[in-house]
Protein backbone atom coordinates (compact mmCIF):
# COMPACT_ATOMS: atom_id res chain seq x y z
CA UNK A 1 0.00 0.00 0.00
CA UNK A 2 1.47 3.41 -0.97
CA UNK A 3 0.76 6.74 0.33
CA UNK A 4 -1.01 8.94 -1.86
CA UNK A 5 0.94 12.35 -2.91
CA UNK A 6 -0.59 14.40 -0.54
CA UNK A 7 0.42 12.63 2.10
CA UNK A 8 3.69 12.26 0.84
CA UNK A 9 4.04 16.42 0.92
CA UNK A 10 2.39 16.38 3.81
CA UNK A 11 4.52 14.36 5.86
CA UNK A 12 7.70 16.41 4.05
CA UNK A 13 7.08 19.41 5.18
CA UNK A 14 6.43 18.07 8.83
CA UNK A 15 9.67 16.69 8.18
CA UNK A 16 11.27 20.23 6.88
CA UNK A 17 10.25 21.48 10.13
CA UNK A 18 11.02 18.59 12.52
CA UNK A 19 14.91 19.04 10.72
CA UNK A 20 15.15 22.81 10.70
CA UNK A 21 15.39 23.04 6.93
CA UNK A 22 14.04 25.98 5.18
CA UNK A 23 14.57 25.24 1.65
CA UNK A 24 13.21 21.84 2.24
CA UNK A 25 9.75 23.79 3.83
CA UNK A 26 9.84 26.35 1.11
CA UNK A 27 10.00 23.46 -1.80
CA UNK A 28 7.52 21.27 -0.11
CA UNK A 29 4.96 24.06 0.38
CA UNK A 30 5.49 24.96 -2.82
CA UNK A 31 4.37 21.53 -4.36
CA UNK A 32 1.51 21.28 -1.60
CA UNK A 33 0.20 24.16 -3.41
CA UNK A 34 0.58 22.73 -7.07
CA UNK A 35 -1.11 19.82 -6.15
CA UNK A 36 -3.98 21.35 -4.60
CA UNK A 37 -3.57 20.58 -1.23
CA UNK A 38 -5.61 23.56 1.41
CA UNK A 39 -3.30 25.48 3.29
CA UNK A 40 -5.25 24.58 6.44
CA UNK A 41 -4.19 20.83 5.96
CA UNK A 42 -0.62 22.57 5.59
CA UNK A 43 -0.74 24.15 8.65
CA UNK A 44 -1.75 21.41 10.43
CA UNK A 45 1.42 19.27 9.45
CA UNK A 46 3.07 22.15 11.17
CA UNK A 47 1.18 22.65 13.86
CA UNK A 48 1.85 18.32 14.40
CA UNK A 49 5.24 19.07 13.79
CA UNK A 50 5.97 22.09 15.80
CA UNK A 51 4.21 20.06 18.59
CA UNK A 52 6.10 16.52 18.04
CA UNK A 53 9.47 18.70 18.15
CA UNK A 54 8.96 20.67 21.75
CA UNK A 55 9.07 17.41 23.00
CA UNK A 56 13.31 17.13 22.91
CA UNK A 57 13.52 21.12 23.32
CA UNK A 58 11.52 20.84 26.79
CA UNK A 59 13.30 18.21 28.11
CA UNK A 60 17.14 19.96 27.13
CA UNK A 61 15.84 23.02 28.82
CA UNK A 62 14.72 20.88 31.66
CA UNK A 63 17.96 19.06 31.84
CA UNK A 64 20.23 22.36 31.38
CA UNK A 65 17.91 24.24 34.51
CA UNK A 66 18.73 21.11 36.46
CA UNK A 67 22.39 20.74 35.63
CA UNK A 68 23.31 24.49 36.35
CA UNK A 69 20.66 24.64 39.38
CA UNK A 70 23.10 21.08 40.97
CA UNK A 71 26.26 23.53 40.43
CA UNK A 72 25.09 26.47 42.72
Amino acid sequence: MALDLKTKELVAVGAAVAGNCLPCLEWHYKKCMEIGIAVEDVKEAIEMAKTVKSVPIKKINELAEKLTGALE
